[in-house]
């Protein structure tokens, strides 16, 4: 069998509501030469049975089931686990693509052989699919060194437009189509909360961002999507992990270490590696993001001591 350029992941649990329009958006693309890996977290609704009559008549979806839910991070990096494309991107079972979003970004990306991920501009969409607003565009994440790119997104972290705050649309660029390779010298999604961002932010490290021109993303928005389901600290965490929340809770603090860790690990000079580092102290650290934000939880920490209380309680105070 040869192999195909593109890899979709589509890590899925509980996904009947939306599951079959996004499968006909993803089969509809004008690009072809893909492989569609369903990876169904233990779901107990219809989501298998949804994507076994798709599998039946399309042989690029490939069904892997779990028995039981190991977390959504587990599930996004078996997905990457399994692709055997050049190229891998992420799907979720509640979003829609344009039929030409992947011959775009694979296009840009073959035209750049530096630039590790395409994505393309992104709207939000409610539950019955009309258009709610434009999502954040002009990241300008095609910098020439990893420090300034590094530093442009820190920028775009520190200083949200009306837009991020509402709907965080800083993080469209982990839908995109990424180039394989420099993905899985990552860590991939972590157990942690944000570490799709700590993702990004590693793969910056590696590569330019592009953005294709037009709007061939829509981002759904509706009650049961995961951040708006999972919306305390131990709910969120629960379902990264799949597993029961820590009695201390250090999810600011770990985002600091894993942000570290990620430039550490990357290949680069010796300059480029001391300049990011400087950056990621300066972002964790600083005025721009916080040493109040990292104290505050400290405090959270150790009043859930003294109280015995729930330390979701405090953090949702700090």
């Amino acid at each position: 069998m040869n192999r195909p350029r593109l890899s979709i992941g589509l890590p899925v649990y509980n996904g009947e509501n939306f599951l079959s329009r996004a499968l006909e958006s993803l089969l509809a693309q004008t690009f072809t030469d893909f492989e569609l890996i369903v990876s169904d977290n233990g779901s107990t609704d219809s989501t298998v049975d949804i994507c076994r009559r798709f599998a039946a008549s399309d042989d690029r979806i490939k069904l892997h089931r779990n028995d039981i839910n190991r977390g959504a991070a587990w599930n996004y990096n078996r997905v990457v686990e399994l692709a055997t494309g050049e190229f891998f991107t992420w799907a979720n079972h509640d979003d829609l693509w344009l039929p030409t979003y992947f011959e775009k970004c694979i296009a840009q990306l073959d035209r750049h052989p530096t630039a590790v991920l395409a994505y393309a501009r992104s709207i939000m969409i409610d539950e019955e699919g009309e258009e709610v607003t434009p999502l954040l565009s002009g990241l300008a994440l095609d910098l020439p060194n990893p420090y300034r790119r590094l530093r442009r997104f820190h920028d775009l972290l520190a200083n949200p437009t009306p837009v991020l705050l509402e709907f965080e649309g800083l993080w469209i660029p982990v839908y995109g189509v990424i180039r394989l390779l420099p993905l899985r010298q990552t860590e991939l999604i972590g157990p942690y909360i944000s570490s799709d961002t700590v993702l990004l932010e590693e793969l910056l490290l590696h590569g330019e961002f592009l953005e294709v021109d037009g709007w061939e993303f829509y981002k759904r928005e509706h009650a049961s999507r995961s951040v708006r389901a999972s919306d305390r600290y131990d709910k969120r965490i629960q379902w990264f992990t799949g597993r029961p929340t820590p009695q201390r809770m250090f999810p600011r603090w770990r985002l600091f270490y894993e942000r570290w860790r990620s430039v550490l690990r990357t290949r680069m000079s010796s300059y480029d590696r001391a300049r990011c580092l400087a950056e990621t102290l300066a972002f964790n650290l600083g005025r721009r993001h916080g040493r109040r934000i990292l104290w505050l939880e400290l405090r959270a920490n150790l009043q859930s001591v003294l109280t015995r209380r729930d330390v979701v309680e405090y953090l949702s105070q700090s």
